[in-house]
Protein backbone atom coordinates (compact mmCIF):
# COMPACT_ATOMS: atom_id res chain seq x y z
CA UNK A 1 0.00 0.00 0.00
CA UNK A 2 2.79 2.35 -0.25
CA UNK A 3 5.80 3.60 1.06
CA UNK A 4 5.96 4.01 4.90
CA UNK A 5 6.43 7.81 4.72
CA UNK A 6 3.07 7.92 1.85
CA UNK A 7 0.95 5.92 4.75
CA UNK A 8 1.83 8.37 7.30
CA UNK A 9 0.85 11.29 5.87
CA UNK A 10 -1.98 9.91 4.62
CA UNK A 11 -2.83 9.30 7.57
CA UNK A 12 -2.30 12.17 9.65
CA UNK A 13 -4.35 14.66 6.48
CA UNK A 14 -7.32 13.81 8.35
CA UNK A 15 -6.19 15.63 11.66
CA UNK A 16 -4.92 18.13 9.65
CA UNK A 17 -8.08 18.87 7.63
CA UNK A 18 -10.62 18.92 10.98
CA UNK A 19 -8.22 21.26 12.27
CA UNK A 20 -8.22 23.70 9.64
CA UNK A 21 -12.07 23.21 9.62
CA UNK A 22 -12.17 23.69 13.37
CA UNK A 23 -10.05 26.86 13.29
CA UNK A 24 -12.07 28.03 10.44
CA UNK A 25 -15.48 28.04 12.14
CA UNK A 26 -13.50 29.55 15.01
CA UNK A 27 -12.41 32.38 12.65
CA UNK A 28 -15.90 32.62 10.96
CA UNK A 29 -18.22 32.85 13.83
CA UNK A 30 -16.23 33.53 17.08
CA UNK A 31 -13.61 36.56 15.77
CA UNK A 32 -10.13 34.19 15.84
CA UNK A 33 -8.15 35.96 14.48
CA UNK A 34 -6.49 34.67 11.08
CA UNK A 35 -3.15 34.13 12.07
CA UNK A 36 -4.20 32.20 14.75
CA UNK A 37 -5.86 29.98 12.01
CA UNK A 38 -2.84 29.64 10.24
CA UNK A 39 -0.52 29.11 13.06
CA UNK A 40 -2.79 26.18 14.73
CA UNK A 41 -2.82 24.24 11.54
CA UNK A 42 1.42 25.30 11.45
CA UNK A 43 1.73 23.75 14.65
CA UNK A 44 0.20 20.74 13.90
CA UNK A 45 1.70 19.82 10.66
CA UNK A 46 5.27 20.64 12.18
CA UNK A 47 4.50 18.17 15.49
CA UNK A 48 3.63 15.88 12.96
CA UNK A 49 6.98 16.35 11.03
CA UNK A 50 8.86 15.89 14.57
CA UNK A 51 7.24 12.66 15.35
CA UNK A 52 7.70 11.19 11.79
CA UNK A 53 11.07 9.60 12.73
CA UNK A 54 9.55 7.96 15.88
CA UNK A 55 6.61 6.56 14.19
CA UNK A 56 8.32 5.31 11.26
CA UNK A 57 10.60 2.73 12.76
CA UNK A 58 6.77 1.67 14.59
CA UNK A 59 5.61 1.27 11.31
CA UNK A 60 8.77 -0.39 9.94
CA UNK A 61 9.09 -3.52 12.25
CA UNK A 62 6.78 -6.37 11.94
CA UNK A 63 5.14 -7.60 14.92
CA UNK A 64 6.51 -10.38 17.03
CA UNK A 65 4.17 -13.05 16.78
CA UNK A 66 4.48 -17.10 17.04
CA UNK A 67 7.18 -19.57 17.95
CA UNK A 68 9.84 -17.08 16.25
CA UNK A 69 9.26 -14.42 18.94
CA UNK A 70 10.74 -16.66 21.18
CA UNK A 71 14.24 -17.86 19.68
CA UNK A 72 16.74 -16.22 22.02
CA UNK A 73 14.40 -15.12 24.71
CA UNK A 74 15.54 -15.15 28.10
CA UNK A 75 13.99 -17.29 30.58
CA UNK A 76 14.67 -18.69 34.16
CA UNK A 77 13.58 -22.79 35.00
CA UNK A 78 11.18 -23.18 37.44
CA UNK A 79 12.00 -26.67 37.71
CA UNK A 80 15.20 -28.74 37.54
CA UNK A 81 15.63 -29.80 33.92
CA UNK A 82 18.00 -32.91 32.71
CA UNK A 83 18.19 -34.73 29.77
CA UNK A 84 15.56 -37.16 30.26
CA UNK A 85 12.60 -34.83 30.92
CA UNK A 86 10.50 -32.13 30.91
CA UNK A 87 10.52 -29.10 32.98
CA UNK A 88 8.63 -25.88 32.86
CA UNK A 89 10.31 -22.27 32.06
CA UNK A 90 9.16 -18.54 32.93
CA UNK A 91 9.40 -16.58 30.06
CA UNK A 92 8.19 -13.15 31.18
CA UNK A 93 5.12 -13.69 32.50
CA UNK A 94 4.35 -17.42 31.09
CA UNK A 95 5.08 -20.33 31.99
CA UNK A 96 6.11 -22.91 28.90
CA UNK A 97 7.15 -26.27 28.75
CA UNK A 98 10.90 -26.86 28.08
CA UNK A 99 13.22 -29.83 27.18
CA UNK A 100 17.25 -29.30 27.33
CA UNK A 101 18.84 -29.54 24.16
CA UNK A 102 21.07 -31.68 22.82
CA UNK A 103 24.43 -31.68 24.59
CA UNK A 104 23.33 -29.24 27.62
CA UNK A 105 23.90 -30.22 30.96
CA UNK A 106 21.38 -30.63 33.52
CA UNK A 107 20.48 -27.29 34.87
CA UNK A 108 18.51 -26.75 38.95
CA UNK A 109 15.41 -24.75 39.44
CA UNK A 110 16.17 -20.96 39.37
CA UNK A 111 18.80 -21.24 36.26
CA UNK A 112 18.87 -18.85 33.71
CA UNK A 113 18.46 -20.44 30.38
CA UNK A 114 18.23 -19.16 26.34
CA UNK A 115 15.61 -20.67 23.77
CA UNK A 116 17.49 -22.16 21.29
CA UNK A 117 14.69 -23.49 19.56
CA UNK A 118 10.40 -24.50 19.58
CA UNK A 119 8.64 -27.83 18.55
CA UNK A 120 5.11 -27.24 18.75
CA UNK A 121 4.67 -25.82 22.53
CA UNK A 122 7.78 -27.23 24.38
CA UNK A 123 11.06 -25.00 24.24
CA UNK A 124 14.50 -26.11 23.65
CA UNK A 125 16.91 -24.35 26.02
CA UNK A 126 20.14 -24.47 27.48
CA UNK A 127 22.10 -22.50 29.83
CA UNK A 128 22.65 -18.78 29.11
CA UNK A 129 26.15 -18.70 29.81
CA UNK A 130 26.22 -21.89 27.26
CA UNK A 131 24.21 -19.89 24.34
Amino acid sequence: MGSIATRYWLAQLPGWILAALVLGVAWRFMGLPGWAVLAGVALLVVKDVALYPLSRRALESPPHTGSGALLGARGVTQDGLSGSGEGRVRIGAEIWRAELCDGAGPLAAGSRVRVEAVRGLVLHVRAEDDA
